[in-house]
């Protein structure tokens, strides 16, 4: 346990040096860069009912960010009244330091602005990244954790951040921020974490310049279109009481219609193969037998409407699908699949998704994507 979180720090150390290494440049007044520390304080809600009766204590947590602001009216952030993007590390406890532990995350994120003036900005932040849990279940040593069971999980954070700029280069920043933390079913228990907390905190500013007060830019319309096809695999369990991982998979193929630099949306259709949804579905915790499947039952397919972002060479997405082919029922008709590309090459992209049910993951997915595009973008 001690040799994987030395290796998050370690992680979290150099992807650090190697950003500043790569974007820092003072001389540039277009870019200006924060490094900011903040001191959290909340509560873990107990939103499953064990954790009630374990939690005894409030949240502590502390995040330390480097981030960047791009104030080139020619870059995609121009588009997006120019947020702030950056990395990472956050710590917390959670309530009861002897059964959940405490956590740690290394994480990308955003900043977008709701509000902005050269010493005053209101600000939500969004946050997606590595996280560990120090103490996760173990059916000997610490079977009362039932919200994570790997030490290693998903990180998300979001945030709403009010930042004040007193001198030249220090600003005091309040916010109110939701973290969250789970494995995405890959592994059992896994009711996951939120925590909400209260913060105050300062950041520096290594450019003396005051924020410029450029006005958000139109993204410039555009043609393009594409076709998107995807493949994707991951492995989840089932249960507690079933120890074994399934394989998922699926191919996703989606017809994107640009709007502008900025979105684009889309139709397209998803073909899963998935070992663990039947079990999921046919609700196998309550069950006495351990019930036979076969390739029929993992066979499950659907229509989809997409939404995309792009900010540079990232594409957020959301899709909301509606189940065509299933031979045992899905708890609902529709499911939600939400996660992040990245364009390796101009065609070839690497892929992350969450596949859901509601609001319960399913499984994650990693995998490669290739774009088809048949139409150029107008200039």
């Amino acid at each position: 346990m001690k040799k994987n979180l030395y290796i998050l720090l370690v992680l979290s150390f150099l992807s650090s040096s190697l950003v500043g290494q790569k974007i820092l440049d003072l001389r540039n007044p277009n870019k200006h860069y924060y490094a900011t520390a903040r001191a959290m304080y909340g509560i873990a809600v107990p939103h499953h009912t064990s954790m009630i009766y374990f939690i005894d204590d409030f949240a502590t947590s502390a995040e330390i960010t480097f981030g960047l602001r791009n104030f080139d009216q020619e870059s995609w952030a121009s588009y997006f009244n120019y947020p702030e993007i950056g990395l990472g590390f956050y710590y917390s406890t959670y309530g009861n330091d002897e059964i959940y532990g405490e956590g740690l995350a290394l994480f990308p994120y955003i900043q977008y602005n709701i509000f902005r003036r050269p010493r005053f900005s209101v600000q939500n932040k969004i946050a997606t990244g590595i996280g560990y849990a120090t103490k996760p279940y173990d059916i000997n040593d610490n079977a009362y954790n039932t919200i994570f069971s790997t030490h290693f999980n998903i990180y998300i954070g979001l945030g709403l951040i009010a930042d004040y700029r007193f001198s030249k280069h220090f600003s005091a920043t309040l916010s109110g921020d939701l973290n969250h933390m789970s494995n995405g079913a890959a592994k059992k228990p896994n009711h996951g974490i939120n925590v909400l907390t209260a913060s105050i905190g300062a950041k520096y500013h290594f450019n003396k310049a005051l924020t410029p007060s450029h006005k958000k830019i139109m993204p410039p319309k555009s043609s393009l279109k594409e076709f998107l096809v995807v493949a994707s695999a991951g492995r989840s369990q089932t249960t507690t009481y079933n120890p074994q991982l399934y394989w998922n998979g699926s191919i996703s193929i989606n017809y994107l219609w640009h709007l502008n630099a900025k979105k684009a949306i889309g139709i397209g259709f998803d073909q899963f193969y998935s070992e663990a949804i039947p079990y999921v579905w046919d609700n196998y915790e309550t069950s006495n037998t351990i019930p036979q499947y076969n390739n029929n039952d993992f066979l499950i397919n659907g229509l989809f409407v997409s939404y995309n972002t792009f900010l540079g060479k990232t594409i957020l997405f959301a899709n909301l699908g509606f189940y065509l082919k299933h031979s045992i029922k899905p708890p609902q008709p529709v499911y939600p699949r939400v996660g992040a590309r990245y364009a390796i090459t101009n065609n070839l992209l690497a892929s992350f998704s969450v596949k859901a049910s509601f609001f319960r993951s399913e499984f994650l997915e990693f995998g490669l994507g290739y774009r088809f595009k048949h139409n150029k973008k107008k200039e």
